[in-house]
């Protein structure tokens, strides 16, 4: 959640960033909000952020605004992450795997000669990534 009406924004977006990189979760799918568009000086500052950063919203927590549109995304992302994936991936493609393990949450992992198969919740474009594996039955 960014306060778009703060004067120096863009350092606070650098030292969150940074906060997410010490903890580990740099990478993870994440959803920026940008809060308190009701006490905007500059009305367009909303809009050029959005498109600045896509998938991101504004609203007022305060007033309500935009919040219909931060739940429509909100629960659009979480429902990506309802389906179970499962994929064959060759143990050649280790970073893949490990990308698998860093951005998704896996439920199994099993090995089968030069192969990991691997059942998991991921995001939307690893799933486009791991597209090409063969899904075992």
């Amino acid at each position: 959640i960014v306060d778009l009406s703060h004067p120096r924004v863009d350092e606070h977006m650098h030292a969150v960033d940074n906060v997410v990189n010490e903890l580990g979760a740099f990478g993870k799918q994440t959803l920026i909000v940008f809060n308190k568009i009701d006490i905007l000086e500059n009305r367009d500052l909303a809009e050029i952020y959005r498109r600045r950063f896509p998938g991101s919203v504004a609203i007022s927590a305060r007033t309500g605004q935009g919040i219909d549109q931060f739940v429509e995304v909100l629960q659009s992302a979480l429902g990506a992450w309802r389906l179970r994936s499962r994929f064959r991936v060759p143990l050649s493609e280790s970073n893949l795997i490990a990308e698998v393990h860093r951005v998704g949450h896996v439920l199994d992992l099993r090995y089968d000669g030069e192969d990991a198969v691997i059942t998991a919740h991921v995001p939307p474009h690893l799933e486009q990534k791991l597209s090409n594996f063969t899904k075992p039955a």
